[in-house]
């Protein structure tokens, strides 16, 4: 049986996603509790890999079974086995050719700016900007982005890839009650590409320089053009469609 779980995790205790030697990671601890409950090994398989601090709301991942499962019933008993910050939030049967990577269409990533005057502790997985920003000029920003392009301006610089080709979709910005909310739309980013092009929006918002400038980021391909990297509390894996 082919089983797929939806999974909410806060990034902040743990050195990412994927599991890495000598480090606690959300896949190491999410793998153990699976394997407790179900008395097997599972090779789990992730619909992506956040990085060290991000968080999620909606992660998927897949793996096989041949133990007698009450699915209704799954998320409660490897949450069981699980610390708080990580939670199982759903659990189904699914196709024996569905892959949680593979078979994703596209990803919902959500960045969170805080812009309250001061600190909020109810806040804290969100980026703290206390500063005017200009919500439009940078929409019109993001604007530049969509499509198909080499991203390579807006990748972390150990990252290790094929080539720096990827697709946006779409880029929504909103506000409401101090919170502004960018939303990224995309089959698949490169390591930091959303917290780099945050950190030059906001440049851009600031009034460092004009909204084409981000187009000049993008087309310059090299990362020291780019603003600086957001800080991770404020990513979230919202969602990923299929």
């Amino acid at each position: 049986m082919n089983i797929k779980l939806t999974i909410s995790y806060d990034g902040t205790n743990y050195f990412g996603y994927q599991i890495q030697p000598d480090v606690i990671t959300v896949e190491g601890v999410l793998k153990k509790a699976i394997e407790k409950t179900l008395k097997e090994k599972v090779d789990l398989k992730s619909a992506g890999r956040t990085d060290r601090g991000v968080h999620a709301a909606g992660q998927v991942v897949n793996f096989f079974s041949d133990t007698e499962i009450d699915i209704g019933n799954l998320p409660k008993v490897i949450n069981y086995h699980l610390p708080e910050d990580i939670s199982v939030i759903k659990a189904e049967y699914v196709d024996d050719d569905f892959h949680a990577r593979f078979s994703a269409k596209a990803k919902l990533y959500s960045y969170y700016i805080y812009r309250g005057k001061y600190r909020n502790s109810l806040y804290r997985n969100c980026m703290h900007y206390p500063y005017p920003l200009d919500i439009e000029k940078m929409q019109e920003a993001f604007n530049y982005l969509i499509g198909l392009h080499d991203f390579k301006s807006f990748m972390g610089r150990r990252a290790i890839v094929k080539d720096s080709i990827r697709e946006l979709y779409k880029i929504e910005i909103r506000e409401k009650n101090n919170i502004l909310v960018i939303d990224f739309y995309g089959k698949s980013f490169l390591k930091n590409m959303i917290r780099i092009i945050v950190g030059t929006a906001i440049q851009i918002g600031n009034g460092k320089f004009e909204a084409s400038y981000m187009k000049e980021v993008l087309d310059q391909k090299r990362r020291k053009s780019a603003g600086p990297t957001a800080p991770s509390c404020g990513l979230f894996l919202k969602k990923i469609y299929y």
